[in-house]
């Protein structure tokens, strides 16, 4: 019983070293992918950047592309998740559908550096062909895209969008989203964040909701 206590207390000392080395070498490689892109990025200093050894970082990830997916992943659920939690509970659909569009523009913007790394390959988010691009896109991502495009149909069953396809009302949103996102971005980041955030959310409502296409 002793032997079998120590293997699983060294078993579990081990497990929580390789996701300390894991978060230190994905914060580092935020931080290199947002300033160089994917291509320019090098695995070495990455490394350097989190402060573990070449040999540390290949026990934890098999290379660059890995590595890069992990931070596109774990961006991309933490997007999703908080437009899921911020919409919920909502019984107008252009309430929640705004909602969680809300929740993600927040996050890239108190995230800037994942919003440089996202923006970095220079494609636009709410196209088909990036929804599905191997390194551009996760699956948490397709999943927003596709909860987006759920929550415009419903807007336009319920007569407060206009009637357009609600794929391609999604994906324009989408990139309403990406281009008022890059402008801060370009901008210095000086706008206050809830101001961008209120200037998509009227754009969107200027662009698709049936009383402004009405005025």
């Amino acid at each position: 019983m002793a032997a079998a206590a120590r293997g699983k207390a060294k078993k579990a000392a081990k497990q929580a070293k390789a996701e300390l080395y894991r978060q230190l070498i994905l914060e580092a490689a935020r931080t290199v992918f947002a300033e160089k892109g994917y291509d320019d990025a090098k695995i070495g200093e990455i490394a350097e950047g989190s402060g573990v050894s070449l040999q540390t970082l290949y026990s934890v990830f098999p290379g660059k592309g890995a590595i890069y997916e992990a931070v596109q992943t774990e961006g991309d659920e933490a997007l999703h998740h908080l437009a899921i939690e911020q919409s919920q509970g909502l019984s107008d659909p252009l309430e929640a559908m705004l909602a969680g569009l809300r929740a993600t523009t927040l996050y890239f913007l108190e995230q800037p550096e994942f919003l440089r790394l996202r923006l970095h390959g220079g494609l636009t988010w709410g196209t088909e062909a990036m929804a599905r691009g191997a390194r551009s896109q996760t699956e948490a991502w397709r999943q927003a895209l596709e909860r987006l495009r759920a929550a415009c149909e419903r807007c336009i069953e319920e007569g407060v969008l206009v009637a357009r396809d609600p794929q391609l009302i999604s994906r324009t949103i989408v990139s309403m989203q990406q281009v008022e996102l890059a402008h801060w971005l370009e901008g210095g980041m000086v706008t206050d964040t809830v101001e961008v955030a209120d200037a998509l959310e009227a754009q969107v409502k200027r662009a698709f909701c049936v009383d402004a296409a009405a005025s």
